[in-house]
């Protein structure tokens, strides 16, 4: 029987979208997991991380693979849990935050000064179109989506880069990249994979970031062969 294996959804994702992938794999004879990511009170990464780790008590050794901001916790999750993964998947994962963009530091500015304009009388009847307007500009609609406990959720894992978990990281790692990849760019992924020792890279010179649901069979493809060869 095949060790199982748990996929860690990004940020805000439809889970019905990985439908396809999941199948996939289930096909080959794995149990795959697809388990929601709580949000019913502010966490942190490492908040994340013991929480799968609850989540998957019964559960002795897995295959775990991480997407977006689920790429985020499987870093820290495989850093402090490395007994529990077998192997590690991460497609187009964040957790490299070191450095606040120049369009992340506009956006906060804007934003705080509009807390002050908005606040007037004869035109805080335009604030809420005014921050939706801003939100799409400076791509931050995750934050403008999001219910107020995510939304301090969301501040403070932005904030957290996971560097120094990549270094600690010894399982064997595949990482699937799209080089068109706007969200977490490629960049990022090459030093993922310079982080991480036991790693392989493979980039998909076409795809963006939503990846596993642009080319499912790919990408069960390649997990399943890694899987096989480690």
């Amino acid at each position: 029987m095949p060790k199982p294996i748990v996929i860690l959804h990004g940020w805000g994702s439809d889970l019905k979208k990985w439908q396809p992938l999941k199948d996939l794999l289930q096909k080959q004879g794995f149990k795959v997991f697809l388990p929601k990511l709580p949000n019913q009170k502010p966490m942190n990464t490492a908040d994340y991380a013991s929480w799968l780790n609850q989540h998957t008590k019964k559960i002795n050794q897995f295959y775990l693979i991480g997407h977006s901001f689920g790429g985020q916790i499987a870093i820290n999750f495989t850093a402090q849990y490395p007994q529990k993964v077998s192997q590690l998947i991460l497609i187009n994962s964040a957790g490299i935050r070191k450095k606040i963009s120049p369009k992340r530091i506009i956006f906060r500015s804007i934003a705080k000064l509009g807390k002050l304009i908005f606040f007037l009388p004869l035109i805080k009847s335009l604030a809420q179109p005014a921050k939706k307007l801003l939100y799409k500009a400076t791509r931050e609609s995750d934050y403008l989506k999001a219910s107020p406990i995510m939304k301090q959720t969301l501040t403070t894992i932005v904030k957290e880069d996971q560097q120094a978990n990549l270094k600690k990281i010894k399982t064997p790692t595949l990482i699937l990249w799209a080089a068109k990849d706007k969200l977490t760019p490629l960049s990022q992924g090459k030093l993922t994979a310079k982080l991480i020792k036991k790693s392989t890279l493979k980039i998909y010179p076409h795809a963006t970031h939503g990846l596993p649901f642009q080319q499912p069979e790919s990408v069960a493809k390649k997990i399943l062969w890694f899987i096989s060869s480690n």
